[in-house]
């Protein structure tokens, strides 16, 4: 998630401590910072990107520092919607910079955009999202270097926590980079099956709050290992 939806969230519940946004794009050190570690796409690269979405007829939304720019559809205003949204003419009037994240919604974008990122292998790579019944929801295009798993790595070693003590709950395969971190792997029953292979737990599914389910479940401390992995007690 983008850190201009986690910060308020965090302040109004008076969590300061680190967060991973933007699929490990950005590492905060607090909802007030300072920023740990920042991958963005080469501007180069996400300007072939939007060109090639311009001449389909493909609408992006592209994220350059702290906003979102969406493209214009037939008879939007142009210009800011909120302060972190704004609205372009064309994708690549959005490639004002290094964007942290490119992410594409329509079937035919998907199908496109994903082939198109392989020339730029080393410098970026596709994220293909699921929705709860199993249907491709988006395609995000990060930099190389950005990924859950790295973010948290670098959280858990400024913190110095081991990952005995580490958690992590995930519902697409972008979650699973952390699991390799973290004692505890939970997944959504709502996640592909990639997923629910690699984790230890199975939780109920986003619609039954089984984010909820899990964090209650350690705060009550009922996962315990056992020799085929985590059980519940």
């Amino acid at each position: 998630m983008l850190f201009q939806r986690v910060q308020p969230v965090c302040r109004s519940l008076e969590i300061n401590d680190p967060l991973i946004c933007t699929n490990g794009a950005q590492v905060w050190g607090s909802p007030d910072g300072p920023v740990w570690a920042c991958h963005a796409i080469p501007q180069e690269v996400a300007l072939a990107i939007a060109q090639l979405a311009d001449a389909n007829g493909w609408e992006l939304s592209t994220t350059v520092g702290p906003t979102t720019y969406w493209r214009q559809r037939p008879d939007q205003a142009l210009g800011p919607i909120t302060s972190h949204v704004t609205v372009v003419a064309t994708n690549s009037d959005a490639i004002i910079g290094d964007p942290l994240r490119i992410l594409a919604s329509q079937p035919e974008a998907i199908e496109g955009i994903r082939p198109f990122c392989q020339q730029f292998a080393g410098q970026c790579y596709t994220e293909t999202y699921y929705g709860p019944h199993g249907q491709v929801h988006s395609l995000g295009v990060f930099a190389l270097q950005a990924n859950k798993g790295t973010a948290l790595a670098l959280v858990l070693d400024r913190l110095g926590i081991g990952r005995e003590r580490v958690m992590t709950i995930g519902d697409n395969p972008n979650d699973l980079p952390m699991f390799s971190h973290a004692r505890i792997s939970v997944a959504m029953a709502n996640a592909p099956d990639e997923v629910k292979q690699k984790a230890t737990v199975a939780a109920p599914s986003n619609d039954e709050e089984g984010v909820a389910w899990a964090l209650h479940l350690l705060s009550r401390n009922l996962v315990h290992e056992g020799g085929n992995g985590a059980y519940l007690q």
